[in-house]
Formats: structure tokens, sequence, C-alpha cells
């Protein structure tokens, strides 16, 4: 096997008359080869020089030239690998994790194409970032060189979406005013733009908003970055005017509403106890509770920077529309009144006292009427809201509640 000497040098002929070269520390006398330089203008050291028995594996050459006056020049040296003859093919190879060099070796087939993306065996690691180190072996015994790429172990899934922050706050390590939202019910695709409220920020229109994203691992996205006309918001007002039925007979469907709130992006409701109901945004479909479970019906209007104030409707169960008290047979109607209302008992014998009293319990009537089937009472100078009518009636006491709407 012949070596082609990869470094050149030239000079003029009366002036080069030859040059010697030898191989690693074999620089004795008769070890050395003297090539002369002839008679051609040029000496190039570019020839093919024999390796005669040297070992495979790594070498150096090293020589020096020699002109005319017997001088020599300073010996200039070069690294060489002698290689064994092919063919050349990848027969396995070995890899291994971070900075322990615990190898796994592998083997590959006969022409098996290998691709740089190796799939190691990760199990027995921990979970986040690491580095897997590779190299290839051929088949006369010689390795390449190391290979590193950067990977990650990751939880099993599925993955979803459960926590957002944003912030514009250029500070890396404590934003100002990073805000944190909730993604409930956790998501795996989220539309940004849609989603997030800038809640009373200190900055306002075109600003360079950063956000990122948290998955059900505890994981965090890199960090995404958008221009957004912001506009300051907050939470939205109160609802307000809650419609629907008053008097509703007992385990009826029903439905009640509220107005639309700007700014809202949810209602939450709140039912009297032994009612159910599902909402759909501002009106929600019920199904009232049983007799005698009254109540109030409540709405809020939210959205991610908060709840506003609540508006309330009061409803009685009643097969009737006339409030009744079946033990005692007493009844009261209108309800809800403007203020006029009727008591009818179920005979003329009248009653012994009567009070009202308002949803704070405080005394505002305290009456002892002539006997009669029938008592009117007026209550128009009084507010809105639920009273509770007690009659007393042979020794008894018995509760009527009157709701008054104007």
């Amino acid at each position: 096997m012949a070596l082609l000497l990869i470094a050149t040098g030239g000079a003029r002929a009366q002036d080069i008359v030859g040059y010697e070269y030898w191989f690693d520390t074999n620089d004795l006398n008769g070890q050395r080869v003297f090539e002369p330089a002839g008679n051609a203008p040029v000496v190039d050291l570019l020839e093919d020089i024999p390796l005669g028995a040297l070992p495979v594996g790594h070498h150096k050459i090293h020589y020096r030239l020699q002109d005319s006056n017997g001088r020599w020049s300073s010996v200039l040296s070069r690294s060489f690998t002698r290689l064994v003859g092919g063919p050349y093919e990848l027969v396995g190879g070995e890899y291994w994790f971070d900075t322990t060099y615990t190898p796994t070796p592998f083997t590959l087939g006969p022409g098996q194409v290998v691709s740089a993306t190796i799939a190691p065996d990760a199990s027995g690691l921990q979970q986040g970032p690491h580095k897997v180190h590779y190299r290839l072996r051929d088949n006369h015994g010689f390795w390449s060189g190391v290979l590193t790429k950067p990977f990650a172990v990751l939880p099993g899934g599925p993955y979803e979406l459960v926590l957002l922050r944003y912030w514009s706050d250029e500070d890396a390590t404590s934003p100002s005013d990073m805000t944190e939202v909730p993604i409930t019910p956790a998501v795996q695709v989220l539309d940004l733009i849609d989603d997030v409220l800038f809640c009373n920020w200190s900055s306002t229109g075109q600003t360079d908003v950063y956000f990122q994203l948290q998955d059900n691992h505890g994981q965090w996205s890199s960090v995404i970055t958008r221009g957004i006309d912001v506009d300051a918001v907050s939470a939205p007002p109160g609802a307000t005017a809650v419609s629907g039925p008053t008097l509703v007979l007992d385990n009826s469907a029903q439905t009640y509403a509220t107005t639309t709130v700007p700014g809202a992006s949810y209602y939450a409701w709140t039912l009297p106890t032994g009612w159910t109901g599902t909402g759909a945004g501002n009106a929600i479909n019920v199904t009232t509770g049983g007799p005698g479970e009254d109540g109030w019906v409540v709405v809020a209007a939210g959205n991610g920077c908060g709840v506003g104030e609540p508006d309330s409707l009061f409803v009685m169960i009643t097969g009737t529309g006339i409030l009744g008290h079946s033990a005692s047979g007493i009844q009261l109607f209108p309800n809800p009144s403007t203020g006029l209302f009727t008591i009818a008992l179920p005979d003329a014998q009248g009653v012994e006292w009567l009070r009202v009293l308002n949803a704070q319990g405080q005394l505002i009537r305290d009456e002892r009427p002539a006997s009669a089937d029938r008592i009117a009472l007026d209550l128009t100078g009084e507010a809105e809201g639920l009273y509770t009518v007690r009659v007393f009636r042979h020794g008894a006491p018995t509760d009527l509640r009157l709701m008054l709407r104007r």
C-alpha cells in the first residue's frame, strides 16, 4: 500500500538535491529513505510513498529537504491513518446517556441504513432533559466519532392544557403584571386571543404580551410573544332583572333568565334547596323542588377578571296561584303582591292576633282584627322583598310568606 503525501514543497532545482522521509520514531540510520530530486525544475513533495510493513492504525511521516551544499531543512511532519482494505460496512455500535459511560451495544444488519435518530431505551431515566451519545463500528473494528443528541423524557399522555399565564413586563425573573388563568375544563387546543382578558393592566394600547401554557403533567411550553392592542378590562357589571314565574307548581319545569351583561363570559346560577337546573348562558332551565322548598333564584355574571354583583328572584311553590296552609285552611292572595293582599279564613271566627315581619325579622304590623272570614291588609309603603304573615287562630300560629314586588 502507498501513501499519498498531502503536503507540498517547491524550490529551484539548483538549490534542492533531494529529500528523505521516515515513519513514526524510525529515524535511525538505515530507517530513513532518501529520494533524489533529479533534474526537475521544481521539486513537488506530492508523491506516492510506500508504507512498507507499517501496521494498521495511526502513524506519522516526517521528511526534510537537502540543498546542493548539503544543508538540511527543518523536519516537517504529517499524521495519517493506515487502513485495511475494504469493503467497509457498519456492523454495530453503542450508546450511553448523559455523563455516565455505561454503553449499551447494538448490531446492524448487512447493508442496513443507520439513522442519526436511533431509539435508545430510556426507560430508566428520570423525567426531564438528557443527552444520548452513540458511535458506530465497522466490520474492521474501527469506531466513528461520538455523536450527541439532546432529548427529554416526558410522562405518559394524554396531554391537556390546564393553566395559562401571560405578562408584558420584560423582567424574565418576576414580571410585575403576570396573570394566571386556570383552563377549565382542560383542553388540547387553546385560542390565546379569544381566551385572554387583561384585568386592570397598567399597559394599554399596542403591547408585546408574553404567553406560556402548562399541561396536566406540570410542563411549561416555551414563551410565545404576540403584539396585542390591549384594552384594560375588569369584572362585568351586576346582573339585572331576573325574569321568570314567581309562583310555580312543585317539581315543575321552569325557565329563568337575566338580561345579557356586557363583558360577561359566563353566568353563575344558584337555585333553592331541592331544585335542579342546567344553565345555558344567561338563561337556566330548572326543575322546581317539592312543597315548601321556596327560595331565591340568584344569578351573577362573570369573566376571567371576576364576578359582578348578583340579582335574584324569590319563587314560591304553589299549585293554585294562591298561597295556602293545608293544615289550617288559611289562604293568602295575590302573591306576589304590590302591597294590597287578602287573608282568607275557613270560617267567620276570625283570628285572635295577626303580625307581619320583614325578611330581617323586624315587626312591621301588629293587629287584632275583627272576626270575619276575610282580612285585607295594605303594605304599599313597605320595601320590596319577602315578608312573613303570622296568624294566631285557636291559640296556634300559622306562618304564610308574602312577596312584595312593584
